[in-house]
C-alpha cells in the first residue's frame, strides 16, 4: 500500500568520499534513526529530486498492456533526471541507474525516450543492486525510502490506523489490511493489481458468499 517513491541525487567525487566516510548505504541496510538523520544531511550536501507516484498511478501502470511496473520506473527515471536538470546547473555526466528489469537494453532505451534534448548528452548505466554498490544511488535510495516511511505515517494519522510499513511482510499493514481492508480500498491507499491485495479481495468475496449460503 501506499505511493512508490523514487529519488535521484547528484554527486562529485568529493560529495561521494564524504558521503562513504558518513555511512551512507543502501536504505535497507541503515537503522531508521540514522536513515533520517542521513536524510538531513545528503539534502543539504547534494542536489536532490523526489518523486512521488500513488496507488492508483501504479495500478495503471500494470493494467495497460503497454506498460508495467519496471517501465514505469523508467519513466519516473527520465523525470527525474529532467527535473534535476532544470533545478539545478550542474554539469552531470553520468547516471547510474538500481536496474529493477532484466532487459538492461529495453529500460535504458525507455529512460531515454523521455528524455529532454539537455538530459539526453548524459551517458546512462544501470545494474542490478545499484542501491548496494554506488555511494550516489545508496544516498537516493535513503532519501526515496525516508519519504515512503512519512506518507505512510501522514496516511495512518489521517485515516486513525497504524498502517505500518505498507509492505506485505509487516505485520501491522498484516494486520490493518485484514481489519481495515474496504476503508483502505475507499481510500485510495491500496495498490489494487497487487497479488496480495488480490487475494484479500477474493477471500473476502468468498467469506461474503459463505455467509450468504447460510442464511
Amino acid at each position: 500500500m501506499g505511493p512508490l517513491v523514487m529519488a535521484i541525487v547528484a554527486c562529485t567525487e568529493e560529495d561521494k568520499q564524504f558521503l562513504n566516510k558518513i555511512g551512507v548505504k543502501d536504505s535497507k541496510q541503515v537503522v531508521v534513526g540514522k536513515r533520517t538523520k542521513l536524510a538531513r544531511i545528503i539534502k543539504k550536501r547534494c542536489p536532490y529530486i523526489i518523486i512521488k507516484a500513488n496507488p492508483s498511478e501504479i495500478d495503471n501502470a500494470l493494467l495497460l498492456e503497454t506498460s508495467s511496473l519496471n517501465l514505469l520506473e523508467a519513466d519516473l527515471s527520465s523525470k527525474l533526471l529532467n527535473r534535476l536538470l532544470n533545478k539545478f546547473s550542474i554539469n552531470v555526466k553520468q547516471l547510474m541507474l538500481d536496474l529493477p528489469s532484466k532487459n538492461k537494453e529495453d529500460y535504458l532505451n525507455r529512460v531515454k525516450q523521455g528524455l529532454d534534448s539537455d538530459s539526453k548528452k548524459i551517458s546512462l548505466l544501470a545494474e542490478f543492486k545499484a542501491d548496494e554498490n554506488y555511494v550516489e544511488v545508496s544516498a537516493a535510495s535513503i532519501l526515496a525510502k525516508t519519504v515512503r516511511d512519512a506518507s505512510m505515517k501522514t496516511i495512518s494519522k489521517k485515516l486513525g490506523v497504524d498502517l505500518g510499513s505498507g509492505y506485505p511482510s509487516d505485520p501491522k499493514t498484516k494486520t490493518a489490511l485484514k481489519e481495515f481492508f474496504l476503508q483502505l480500498k475507499d481510500n485510495k491507499v491500496l495498490r489494487l493489481q497487487w497479488k496480495t491485495i488480490k487475494n484479500l479481495e477474493n477471500d473476502l468475496e468468498q467469506t461474503n458468499l459463505f455467509s450468504f449460503s447460510k442464511k
